[in-house]
């Protein structure tokens, strides 16, 4: 799939919940805003490490234990408002939720309720949840904001881990 036009989002501000569509893309067609390459985006970054505290599955606020995470939490079912959406060969699949913590961090779950990916409160990139590296960016694809995994994001998000 080719990406029509891709603006960075800025800001993630949610005043409601949408589901958000999940699409892969190989690492090295992103462009240059988007890519580890940028600092902004770079999990060397301290704003976007795992060290950081904001940022990291230690901090109750990220944690998979709060119930605000969970996936025992109706918003973050099937039927919530918070869904990762797959779609491939016209079939759509729910793959997670997101959640987005006071902080401005944003996590991104597992349907088990596994703390897959995190987005830092000022940037784009999306790292992984415990180790930290790079798995892909928020951006606008098509007009629509996507979850846009790296091949590495998309391993970790068949795996679960």
């Amino acid at each position: 799939m080719r990406v029509v036009a891709v603006v960075l989002a800025l800001t993630f501000a949610f005043s409601s919940y949408a589901d958000l569509l999940v699409s892969v893309r190989e690492e090295s067609s992103l462009p240059y805003e988007f890519s580890p390459s940028n600092y902004e985006n770079s999990p060397s970054n301290y704003a976007n490490s795992v060290s950081n505290y904001e940022n990291s599955p230690s901090n109750y606020a990220n944690s998979e234990s709060n119930y605000a995470n969970s996936s025992s939490n109706y918003a973050n079912g099937a039927g919530g408002e918070r869904r990762l959406i797959l779609e491939e060969d016209g079939q759509s699949y729910r793959v997670g939720y997101y959640v987005r913590a006071d902080s401005g961090v944003i996590n991104f779950f597992s349907v088990k309720g596994k703390r897959l990916f995190y987005s830092a409160a000022a940037g784009s990139g999306v790292f992984h949840g415990k180790s930290g590296f790079f798995c892909g960016v928020l951006a606008r694809v098509g007009g629509e904001l996507q979850l846009v995994l790296t091949e590495a994001g998309e391993r970790v998000l068949l795996l679960g881990e």
